[in-house]
C-alpha cells in the first residue's frame, strides 16, 4: 500500500510524492531530486536524522504525512583539535564521492592511510578531541586517530553495523543504531563506558553530550524523556 510523504529543500521547495512501502529510501531520493530539479542529496526525517538509502520505506518506519528534508550534499569538514595545544589539530574532509581527505597532526587523526581504503561512501564525521569516527552509507563505522579517544573500535566487539548516529565528547563517542540501542567506546571516564546504564539505552531518540559525559533521550510511547546520563 503506497503512503504519501512531502519532501522539502532548505529554501522551502516541496513536492509530494507516493511511494510503496517495498522501495528503497535511495529510490525515493531519486524521485525528490528529479521532480524538484535539484543534484544529489540525502533524505532526513522529520527528526533531522538520515535515513538509510538501503532500507526500504517500511524499513525506515515512514508514514503517510511525514514531512522530510531533502539535504543537497556539500563539502563537510570535521575538524579534531586538543584543547590545550589548540595548533595540534586535525581535519577530515567528504568528497562528493563520499571519500575522505584528512591533514594535520596525524595524533589527533590528521593520517588515516590505515584506514583509507574503507573510506568509501562516508555520509557523516564524527570528531572527539584527537579521534575522528565515519558513517558509512551502509551503516557501518570507521574510525581512526588517538585509541584512547575513540580512534579504535575494539576488534574483540561486534562489528558496528546499522548505525543511524553518533555524538562525539572529549575523548569518547556513542553510536545510535537503528533499533534505538547504543554503542559506546572510549575513554571510559569521558562516557566511553555506558555499561551501568545498558538496560536503560532503549528506545533512543537523540543524545546530547558534553566535554565529558552522554545523556540520552528515549521515547515512551508518543513522549520522550531524558535519562540514561553516563
Amino acid at each position: 500500500m503506497p503512503i504519501s510523504v512531502d519532501v522539502y529543500l532548505m529554501s522551502g521547495k516541496m513536492v509530494s510524492l507516493e511511494v510503496e512501502g517495498e522501495a528503497s529510501v535511495n529510490t525515493l531520493r531519486l524521485r525528490a531530486q528529479s521532480a524538484l530539479g535539484v543534484g544529489n542529496g540525502r533524505l532526513l526525517n522529520s527528526f533531522g536524522r538520515l535515513l538509510p538509502e538501503r532500507a526500504t520505506i517500511a524499513e525506515a518506519k515512514l508514514q503517510s504525512g511525514d514531512v522530510l528534508t531533502l539535504r543537497i550534499t556539500q563539502v563537510l569538514l570535521a575538524a579534531s583539535k586538543r584543547l590545550v595545544f589548540v595548533h595540534e589539530a586535525a581535519f577530515a574532509k567528504i568528497l562528493g564521492d563520499g571519500s575522505v581527505v584528512t591533514w594535520g597532526d596525524s595524533e589527533c587523526g590528521g593520517d588515516s592511510s590505515a584506514v583509507q581504503d574503507r573510506l568509501k561512501d562516508v555520509q557523516q564525521i564524527q570528531a572527539s578531541g584527537h579521534a575522528f569516527a565515519a558513517i558509512l552509507e551502509n551503516g557501518s563505522v570507521v574510525t581512526w586517530g588517538d585509541a584512547s579517544c575513540g580512534g579504535h573500535f575494539s576488534s574483540s566487539r561486534d562489528p558496528l553495523k546499522d548505525v543511524r548516529e553518533i555524538k562525539a565528547s572529549q575523548k569518547a563517542f556513542a553510536a545510535i543504531l537503528w533499533n534505538g540501542s547504543v554503542v559506546t567506546w572510549g575513554d571510559s571516564k569521558r562516557g566511553g563506558d555506558s555499561r551501568a546504564v545498558q538496560d536503560q539505552l532503549k528506545d533512543v531518540r537523540a543524545i546530547q553530550c558534553s566535554c565529558a559525559a552522554f545523556a540520552a533521550i528515549l521515547e515512551t510511547g508518543s513522549a520522550l524523556q531524558c535519562q540514561a546520563r553516563w
